[in-house]
């Protein structure tokens, strides 16, 4: 276990930068979207670093097994529906 929990603590840090970057072109795709929930798109595009730091900090915190692998796989299912809600904007 905690073999995975400083694979993930990497995987976190690299996640945090490159989501950082990712939010920022989002955000600039996002501006010039007209769909009417673009607003909370752009507050989902800012959350998407967050949920990199929430894993890995959470899962050092979580007590039992199942809860650190549900922290392990926040950003990344967050990240799958974010770009589910991003590619349907982009049809409207």
């Amino acid at each position: 276990m905690q073999l995975t929990l400083i694979i993930n603590s990497i995987v976190c840090v690299v996640g945090t930068i490159a989501g950082v970057l990712f939010a920022g072109a989002s955000i600039i795709s996002i501006a010039n979207m007209t769909v009417p929930w673009s607003g909370g798109l752009i507050v989902a595009a800012l959350l998407v670093p967050v949920m990199f730091v929430v894993s890995g900090i959470g899962a050092w915190l979580a007590g039992s097994p199942q809860v650190i692998y549900g922290l392990i796989a926040l950003p990344w299912i967050y990240g799958v529906v974010f770009v589910i809600c991003m590619l349907v904007s982009f049809k409207q």
